[in-house]
C-alpha cells in the first residue's frame, strides 16, 4: 500500500540564524506555534515572529506568524520572512515530498492583507527559502483555508493536498497537485468543514485507506460539523459513507488501526471522542 502522511491534522525575505532551532527559541506569546520533525533534508520546522498586522484571529489567538524557521539536516538554520502585506496564516509547517525528488517541501498558508488566503509550497533552492508554488489566493481579506491532508489521493504515486476553502461559510473542499512547478486543482466538492472559527485545533480531518483499495480516502466534517464523510478522489471526488455524529466536531481528530480496519476517533470537545468506523 502507498506511503500515507496523515495530517493531525508572493515571496519572502532570506536571512540566515546563526543558532540551532530549539523550543525555547519559540516566543512565549505563541505558544500554538508548532515544531515539526522531518525524517529527510528538513530537520525540523517552526512558524515564529508572532504579528497582529493582518487582525483576522481565527485561530484562537490574537497573532499570526510573520515568518517560518527551519534547520536542516545538515544543520544549517534559515528564515523565511514575509513582507508586511503577507502572514502565515496558519500553525504547522507540513512537511511532504510533492515533487518525488527524496527532499521535503514545506506547506503552509499564507494570507494576503487585501486578497486573503492560499496555500503556499516552501523549498530549498540555492541554499535559501523559497516559495516555489502556490494557489490562487480566496479573493478578499479575512477569507482563510485550511488543510485537511497530504496524500496519494488519486493513485497516480504522487502526493496531494487537500484543503477546505472557507471552512466556516462556504465549506468547498479542494485538491491539488504539484506539476512543473505549479499547482494544479484536480477535484473539489462541497459540504465540509475542518475547523470551528476561533479553535487552535485544526486538525479536523483524518487519512487513511478506508474503503480497502490501496488509495488514501479523507474523513472529513459536513460543514455543520454534525456528520462525517468518507471522501475519495479516485476518479474525481465523491462521498463513500455518511456517518451522524452524536454531536458535532470540534477538536482534533487520530486514526488509530483495528483488526477490522482504520478508525477515526473525532474529537467532540470538553475530552469527548466518538469512534466511527467506514
Amino acid at each position: 500500500m502507498r506511503a500515507i502522511l496523515t495530517i493531525l491534522v508572493c515571496c519572502g525575505v532570506l536571512a540566515t540564524i546563526p543558532q540551532p532551532l530549539t523550543a525555547s527559541d519559540k516566543p512565549a506569546e505563541a505558544n500554538d506555534f508548532r515544531i515539526v520533525k522531518g525524517g529527510r533534508n528538513v530537520a525540523e520546522a517552526r512558524l515564529a515572529d508572532p504579528t497582529q498586522r493582518y487582525r483576522h484571529f481565527v485561530l484562537g489567538s490574537t497573532y499570526e506568524a510573520g515568518s517560518l524557521f527551519t534547520r536542516l539536516k545538515d544543520g544549517r538554520t534559515m528564515k523565511l520572512s514575509l513582507p508586511r502585506s503577507f502572514v502565515f496564516e496558519d500553525r504547522l509547517p507540513r512537511l511532504a515530498d510533492l515533487d518525488g525528488d527524496g527532499r521535503d517541501e514545506i506547506v503552509l498558508v499564507r494570507s494576503h492583507a487585501d486578497l486573503g488566503a492560499a496555500l503556499v509550497v516552501v523549498g530549498v533552492v540555492r541554499d535559501k527559502l523559497e516559495i516555489i508554488a502556490e494557489t490562487p489566493p480566496t479573493g478578499r481579506r479575512h477569507t482563510w483555508i485550511n488543510p485537511a491532508g497530504i496524500a496519494d489521493f488519486d493513485g497516480d504515486g504522487r502526493l496531494d493536498i487537500a484543503y477546505v476553502q472557507m471552512p466556516h461559510v462556504l465549506g468547498l473542499l479542494r485538491l491539488w497537485t504539484l506539476r512543473e512547478g505549479q499547482l494544479v486543482e484536480i477535484a473539489s466538492l462541497p459540504d465540509t468543514s475542518n475547523h470551528k472559527i476561533g479553535s487552535r485545533d485544526i486538525g479536523l480531518s483524518a487519512v487513511a485507506d478506508f474503503d480497502g483499495d490501496g488509495i488514501a480516502d479523507l474523513a472529513i466534517p459536513t460543514l455543520d460539523r454534525q456528520s462525517l464523510r468518507f471522501v475519495t478522489f479516485k476518479g474525481g471526488a465523491r462521498e463513500l459513507r455518511r456517518v451522524r455524529l452524536s454531536s458535532p466536531a470540534v477538536t482534533d481528530f487520530r486514526v488509530e488501526i483495528e483488526a477490522g480496519g482504520p478508525v477515526v476517533i473525532v474529537g467532540l470537545g470538553a475530552g469527548r471522542t466518538q469512534a466511527v468506523r467506514y
